[in-house]
């Protein structure tokens, strides 16, 4: 019995250390916007941003660092953090700029935000609730730190917000409550100003960067630092605020673990030996160009010294401009400092959204010899994401394809990366979508379980739409809800547009109006344009006890036009600007069309385009509660989602060409990459249908 209890405490003992040794995933976002366009510019966030990133970098986190964000731009950027921060220890998010309040509600404001109209801070500005929604699901501890507590700027005072025009009344920002395990602070107090100081930084900015390099500090012994320092440094006029629920301990800066100094004297021979042992170090990595992939976890470079001298230490003398080096053990920092026996366990993980190649370089030594080696470490997207990402996954590394997007070398790609990449469900998921392009529903229903069995939001939506579609079974709305909400629950655009649309008409659930417009409203500001349209729709129209308001509407209709979303766009009779992809898997072939027993249905050559304050918007039924555009003599069912990605900053459009469905018996046009099985319309070679309304397939 003895023996079995020391048998027991052993393993814990041992899983306790693993656990311990295990390098901590931590992804921080800084964001600093200086240059307003429509108010005066601020002197500081820019400079602040710059120096918050260094010692996010110096603790050892990932950062993803950007100044000037537009509102597109920031949806962009906040989507490849979310999923770098999938699954991470700790997720932080620090913005400087402008922010205020407005009816309780904390929103953070895009350089591009002229907030002229009531209903232009939904469309234009950044919720912290969703910003904090977004975390929460995603990692086991949250920070958000704002220095942004400054005077409204704008002259208007009353904007909308979900079903009520609020008077905006007060300064500075709201008191923010988070769930277990989540820090908010503040350079000042609910309702408070803070200051820029008389330097280039902050007060709070200044002090949160020295402070927070202090190694071992618990962060709220650091928060607690800071203001000091700020009431110090203002007078009193300014005292950083912060609530806190967590129930682990949080240390930003950890004690770095040196490798042992090596002898002071040495012999001429020894120095000699080492010498030569540097250099051939050195030869070994130096130029070297590393493909390391995106988007599969830390990546082992496997680097070989021709010495494993106990003498030899590698220091980082250049650390990569984006991605995160590490070992199994920790992830390293731009001073860290490593032996030669680990240089073989080195990894780098890219960062999602940037492909661009990184340097890396290392001081070599051993005593008194020193060399300097660089090497090049370039990023690559796997063929499986390129030939089928989806917009908007945020667990996804790339802008994505429709699926009438897809081409036929998608299926062998993705085979090839669930092969290799078995435990990455996002390959998975991708070879269900080429599946599903292809007309192989039930094998495309299998692997998405099998995605969404391992973790892959998207795909537990998708499993949804299959059963509100009935493309293998018989439609099934409560099923469908169900798996809506599971993905709406994890931050999904596509679940909480879905979940939103039923609960607001009641199709398949109870009606509950409010929680479905705020769905709506939060698909919206992750750049969804199904939900962008939709909310545009029911402010035209007023509906379910939401007032009409044509100027909320036309909002929402500009927002969908800036983000390339075909339907708004053709409302005002504008074309998306079609998207350029190449796929590296398929090869280039002759494409012959090929009409066979296809009824082709004409329509009337379209009008010219109302003008824009009139909307001509009917309600098109199609069993799920949603509503559709229809405008330009088009007659398209709605599309199931996508719609463009809203963070292209290359104009790339995904809802720019013609329906091409997977047996879901769409009317319109389709592309010549797509697999029709069932669908009644022309087969279009890639040209665009002046005659549609819809940008989108009938699958996605």
């Amino acid at each position: 019995m003895l023996r079995c209890c020391a048998l027991i405490a052993l393993l814990i003992l041992v899983g306790l250390t693993t656990f311990q040794a295990h390098a901590e995933r931590r992804v921080a976002l800084v964001i600093g916007n200086s240059q307003y366009r429509e108010i005066p510019t601020l002197k500081n966030p820019d400079k602040d941003a710059e120096n918050v990133s260094r010692t996010f970098r110096l603790a050892g986190f990932e950062v993803f660092a950007a100044k000037d964000l537009t509102k597109l731009q920031f949806e962009e950027r906040f989507r490849n953090y979310l999923a770098a921060a999938d699954g991470a220890d700790l997720a932080v998010v620090y913005y400087s700029g402008h922010g205020f309040q407005i009816g309780g509600e904390n929103f953070l404001i895009p350089v591009d935000a002229s907030l002229k109209d009531a209903a232009d801070m939904e469309v234009q500005a950044i919720k912290v609730n969703d910003i904090l929604r977004q975390l929460r699901s995603r990692s086991k501890v949250q920070m958000i730190i704002l220095d942004a507590c400054r005077n409204d700027p704008f002259p208007r005072k009353d904007y909308w917000l979900r079903d009520q025009l609020i008077v905006a009344g007060g300064s500075g920002l709201a008191q923010v409550t988070g769930s277990q395990n989540t820090l908010i602070a503040f350079a000042t107090e609910p309702g408070a100003v803070a200051y820029d100081g008389s330097g280039d930084l902050s007060p709070f900015s200044s002090s949160f960067s020295r402070r927070a390099l202090t190694p071992d500090q618990e962060i709220r012994s650091v928060m607690a630092a800071v203001r000091r320092d700020v009431v110090k440094a203002t007078n009193g006029k300014q005292v950083p605020w912060e609530n806190s629920s967590l129930i682990d301990d949080v240390v930003l800066m950890r004690g770095a673990e040196q490798p042992a100094p090596p002898p002071e004297a040495e012999q001429d021979q020894q120095t000699a030996e080492r010498g030569i042992q540097i250099a051939a170090a050195a030869e070994a990595m130096d130029n070297r160009d590393i493909r390391v992939p995106l988007g599969v976890g830390p990546v082992p470079l496997k680097l070989e010294l021709p010495a494993k001298d106990a003498s030899i230490s590698l220091k980082l003398a250049s650390y990569p401009a984006a991605g995160t080096l590490s070992l199994p053990d920790r992830v390293l920092s731009p001073q860290s400092s490593l032996t030669a026996a680990e240089i073989d366990k080195l990894r780098y993980e890219p960062q999602i959204g940037s492909v661009a190649p990184v340097e890396v370089g290392f001081d070599i030594r051993a005593g008194s010899a020193a060399k300097r080696s660089t090497m090049q470490l370039s990023p690559s997207v796997d063929p499986c994401d390129q030939a089928a990402g989806e917009p908007l996954d945020l667990q996804g590394v790339v802008s994505g394809r429709l699926p009438n997007e897809i081409g036929g070398g998608a299926v062998e790609a993705c085979e090839a990366a669930v092969k290799s990449y078995p435990e990455i469900a996002r390959f998975r998921y991708e070879l269900g979508r080429a599946l599903l392009a292809s007309g192989r529903i039930d094998e495309a229903r299998n692997v998405i379980q099998e995605a969404a069995d391992k973790g892959h939001v998207r795909a537990v939506y998708e499993l949804g739409y299959i059963a509100a579609s009935g493309m293998s079974a018989a439609p099934d709305l409560t099923k469908a809800n169900s798996l809506y909400a599971q993905a709406s629950d994890k931050g999904d655009p596509y679940g909480m547009t879905a979940l939103g649309r039923a609960l607001f008409d009641g199709v398949g659930v109870q009606r509950d109006t409010g929680k479905g417009l705020d769905l709506l409203l939060q698909a919206a500001a992750m750049g969804h344009v199904d939900a962008t349209k939709d909310l545009a729709v029911i402010f035209k129209e007023g509906r379910n006890g939401v007032p009409a308001d044509p100027a909320r509407a036309l909002a929402f209709l500009r927002a969908g036009i800036d983000r390339q979303e075909a339907y708004s766009m053709a409302i005002l009779g504008l074309s998306p600007k079609r998207s350029e992809k190449t796929v590296p898997v398929c090869k280039p072939k002759v494409v012959t069309k090929v009409v066979t027993k296809i009824k082709v249905v004409r329509t009337p050559a379209p009008k010219a385009p109302p003008p824009v304050t009139k909307i001509p918007a009917k309600r098109i039924p199609n069993g799920t509660g949603s509503a559709s555009w229809r405008g330009n003599g088009g007659d398209h069912p709605e599309p199931r989602g996508g719609g463009s990605d809203s963070g292209s900053t290359d104009g790339d459009s995904t809802g720019s060409t013609d329906t091409g469905s997977t047996g879901t018996g769409s009317t319109g046009s389709t592309d010549s990459g797509s697999t029709d099985t069932g669908s009644t319309g022309s087969t279009d070679s890639g040209g665009t249908d002046t005659g549609s309304t819809g940008g989108s397939d009938g699958i996605r």
